[in-house]
């Protein structure tokens, strides 16, 4: 579970049941798709606050659930909108005033929250998107009744304010969340501190590569990014930063699944091996899409609309920033197509997404160097994913027991007409005895790596001369034909060294071809695996499936672990259900991937 997780169960369950049926328009022009859009949003809150009000309310002296603000705000937006079930219902004010006070009583005397992070300020900054909403939403009710819960917000965003002029960050989308906090808390209660500690921060620069990506290359944290963009755009009055909004929201349309799912196997972040959708962006994608006429960004923020609506939107209150800027009511632009013919190079991530209709792929081989197994650098080994409609192969990894250095990572991509080359060399070697310039009586040597960084030793290896370099080189050639890409593996060097191509599908299928349980394989624990002994193998969901092969099962050394995973006990093995193909170098095959 992530910290947006911790601090954010709250509004998720807003937008969970917004795909039931929508609310009556209330004679609301047919037409008026923005009217109809925010009544279904409303409907789905009303839910939400219907359940809250039938728990018991916290005994005294216990404490109130704080998360991300999401009560409060589902509550403030409950109450104020006139379409609702609850407009100006005096049974939720006790609800709010409670709400507002244990987000007061939360905070420590420096005035932060723990939030994930203990006395966070971007984690704060997160909780002020909706809080700050909800204060602006109280005040144009100009309703009496709310006169408490606003004062008490007043002080919880006050006193947060005087923490964030201050308070530092961990990552580089939290510079943008205490921004966009500040320029909320400013657009309540003006004062230059906040303007300046803003323009402090965007001193720094804001980075966005030529691909329209940020730093982070993480689609989660880009949707906090761009939301702190539009939100000092729009109340700071600095509509420059529209632009990095812009661009990324483009970008996106080339990392989009067909089921509106994106990319992430380039991220520097944890999403980089699991599933963001892009309804994520709704709220940005609606107010791009209105603000400028953008038919485009209209046809993203209508595929989202599609959706059950378990996830609609994420990370905020979508009801309270309805009410919040009107724009956001106003119908979307008519016309425009999500892009779904295409093959797209994102140069500075080594990415490569190809896209014909319902199917797509990705070839990447963009891992930081040094490699490392961390937050903030992208280290997903997956050079390969392909999707047939609801039929997925999450990933194509590879790699042999050689020397412990373990799964095959590319090092960039190169692309030529139809086909994209990724390739990697490994060098083992050994040592010689240290020069007599560098020797000492006790014979204690700096704790140094060897050159391949698979281990350490109290052996001052840079200063030894190496000989007996074993190499192996590992190619991949991805060919894009009609209808089938065709992976050309080329494993050379040391000869019979155990090599393995792991494909890992995502769950719900079900296999056909000449597969086969295999025994225990590997090490830690790995489990029983499949093996494609021979010809094509598929795998079906429904009616869609995907073909892959032929087949070869020469033995069943499957860990692709290394010496990174192993001296801490753990594997590396994807996630879904794995199919092996394996071989001895010198491994020379073709693997055929399509759709069927």
């Amino acid at each position: 579970m992530t910290r947006r997780d911790v601090i954010g169960q709250t509004l998720g369950a807003v937008a969970a049941s917004a795909g039931s049926h929508a609310q009556d328009s209330g004679g609301a022009n047919a037409g008026d798709e923005g009217q109809r859009m925010f009544l279904r949003l409303l409907k789905a809150n009303d839910e939400t606050v219907r359940r809250m009000l039938q728990q018991a309310p916290a005994p005294g002296g216990a404490a109130v659930r704080v998360g991300r603000g999401g009560d409060l705000a589902a509550l403030m937006a409950a109450y104020c909108a006139p379409e609702s079930s609850f407009s100006r219902s005096e049974s939720l004010i006790p609800r709010i005033e409670r709400s507002a006070q244990a987000l007061l009583d939360a905070l420590h005397p420096d005035g932060l929250l723990d939030a994930g992070n203990l006395s966070s300020p971007p984690d704060t900054g997160f909780v002020v998107e909706a809080t700050a909403a909800a204060l602006a939403v109280a005040r144009r009710s100009r309703d009496e009744r709310l006169a408490q819960a606003q004062e008490t917000l007043g002080r919880f965003l006050l006193r947060v304010g005087d923490a964030l002029v201050t308070g530092g960050i961990h990552t580089p989308n939290h510079r943008w969340v205490i921004c966009s906090a500040l320029a909320r808390i400013h657009s309540l209660f003006p004062s230059s501190r906040y303007v300046d500690r803003i323009d402090d921060w965007l001193g720094e620069g804001i980075y966005q590569d030529a691909d329209g990506l940020f730093p982070e290359r993480s689609p989660n944290y880009a949707r906090v990014e761009v939301n702190a963009f539009v939100t000092m755009a729009r109340l700071l009055n600095r509509p420059v930063l529209l632009e990095l909004v812009r661009r990324h929201l483009l970008a996106n349309l080339y990392l989009m699944q067909p089921d509106g799912e994106l990319e992430t196997i380039h991220s520097r972040r944890q999403d980089q091996d699991r599933p963001v959708h892009v309804a994520n962006f709704y709220l940005q994608y609606r107010y791009m899409a209105i603000l400028e006429n953008n038919p485009v960004f209209a046809a993203v923020a209508r595929l989202i609309a599609e959706r059950p609506g378990e996830g609609l939107v994420e990370g905020m209150n979508p009801v309270v920033h309805f009410l919040d800027e009107p724009l956001l009511r106003k119908p979307l632009p008519e016309g425009g197509a999500i892009p779904a013919d295409y093959v797209r190079v994102f140069a500075n991530s080594h990415l490569v997404r190809i896209r014909r209709g319902e199917r797509a792929a990705s070839i990447y081989g963009g891992n930081d160097r040094p490699l490392g197994i961390a937050s903030g650098l992208a280290h997903n080994p997956t050079f390969f994913h392909f999707r047939n409609g609801s039929a997925v192969l999450n990933s194509v990894r590879m790699g042999g027991p050689f020397f412990s250095l373990g799964v095959f990572r590319a090092e960039g991509v190169s692309v030529a007409g139809n086909q994209t080359l990724l390739q990697q060399r490994w060098e083992a070697p050994y040592y010689q005895p240290l020069p007599k310039e560098y020797r000492n009586a006790g014979g204690d040597y700096a704790l140094t790596p060897v050159k391949d960084g698979r281990f350490w030793s109290k052996l001052d290896f840079p200063h030894r001369q190496m000989s007996g370099v074993q190499v192996l080189d590992q190619k991949v050639t991805v060919i894009e034909k009609p209808g089938v890409f065709e992976l050309h593996i080329e494993i050379t060097g040391h000869d019979r060294v155990p090599y393995a191509i792991e494909l890992a599908f995502r769950p719900g299928g079900e296999f056909g071809g000449a597969i086969r349980a295999g025994a225990l394989s590997g090490r830690g624990g790995e489990g029983k695996a499949l093996f494609l002994a021979e010809g094509m193998g598929s795998y079906r969901v429904g009616g869609e499936g995907i073909e892959f092969g032929p087949g070869q099962a020469e033995h069943e050394v499957i860990s692709l672990s290394g010496h990174t995973y192993q001296a801490h006990g753990a594997v590396l093995r994807a996630a879904g259900n794995c199919v092996y193909i394996t071989g001895y170098t010198p491994f020379r095959k073709v693997i055929t991937i399509r759709g069927v």
